[in-house]
């Protein structure tokens, strides 16, 4: 026969006899292990509303709960980084200061096409070049190897050349 829950302590067992599988079920959607467990408690709180007296054979409900719970929170972040994205794109507020038209239609272009590197090529860029850093005083701040940080340079530059027009290329 199925067990029944009714009070407080059992709904914590339960937890705990779920959480680890549970965890590790929603671990290659959220890698994050804190994400992967804020979908885990989501997941388990919209369970028990629905279900205030669990069953073992509703493990599956469980596991459909949770399973949701992170996939709205992937959606989520989605459409904040889409949000996040047109606004950075559209607005008017360029990251470096500029004297002329044509200065400050050069710098959002780079901004623009800056924002289109993966996030650790344009860390690097920006540490880089506005920073002043050294690859060693990069490869510390963001505890990496310097080697990696060396490589997400180049790659950057190599993208950054591909994606900005000839005139904008430095020149020797």
């Amino acid at each position: 026969m199925a067990a029944h829950f009714s009070n407080a302590s059992d709904w914590r067992s339960w937890y705990a006899a779920h959480a680890a599988r549970l965890l590790l079920f929603v671990r290659h959607w959220l890698p994050e292990r804190a994400d992967a467990e804020d979908a885990v408690q989501s997941g388990f709180v919209k369970f028990w509303k629905h279900k205030p007296h669990p069953r073992d054979d509703d493990v599956p409900l469980l596991y459909a709960a949770v399973r949701s719970a992170a996939l709205d929170m992937l959606r989520s972040r989605g459409r904040r980084a889409k949000r996040e994205e047109a606004v950075m794109l559209d607005a008017d507020d360029c990251w470096w200061d500029a004297d002329t038209i044509q200065e400050r239609e050069r710098a959002e272009q780079m901004q623009r096409v800056l924002a289109k590197l993966p996030e650790e090529q344009r860390e690097v860029v920006m540490l880089r070049i506005w920073g002043e850093m050294t690859f060693a005083e990069i490869a510390e701040t963001l505890d990496e190897n310097i080697n990696t940080i060396a490589a997400r340079h180049r790659y950057a530059l190599a993208a950054l050349k591909k994606l900005l027009p000839e005139e904008c290329h430095e020149r020797s």
